[in-house]
């Protein structure tokens, strides 16, 4: 259906407008819709498979009502998904960077320890 919008994608940080993996990203969420869009018509068809008696033009609306509704419900899942992934990236990327001050923390202080512990096994062998 022509008059469907596709919806819109989220940008990754790391990637900038044009760039190579922000049009594949963009290629891969018009091939998506382009699919839900198939579908939502092909289960359309098959729904009204159900109900020989609509005219031509009863069951050309009901086609088109059933699409707009399936992809409307389809389009708003879409979003809540896209957000809840913007969440957990945000979620899991503040977990990341804690972990890895913790790890440089860690590190940092074996490496001091150890430094520490060769000068007083130097003084005292």
């Amino acid at each position: 259906m022509s008059g469907m919008r596709r919806p819109a994608s989220h940008a990754s940080p790391r990637s900038g407008a044009g760039s190579p993996e922000e049009g594949l990203r963009q290629l891969d969420g018009y091939l998506y819709w382009q699919a839900e869009l198939d579908s939502a018509r092909s289960d359309a068809e098959t729904f009204c498979d159900q109900f020989p008696w609509l005219t031509t033009y009863e069951r050309a609306e009901v086609v088109d009502r059933y699409t707009q509704e399936r992809t409307a419900a389809s389009e708003a899942m879409t979003r809540r998904v896209a957000a809840r992934c913007v969440e957990l990236r945000e979620e899991y990327t503040a977990r990341y960077r804690r972990l890895r001050a913790r790890v440089v923390a860690a590190a940092a202080a074996l490496f001091v320890a150890a430094c520490l512990a060769r000068e007083a096994l130097t003084l005292h062998g």
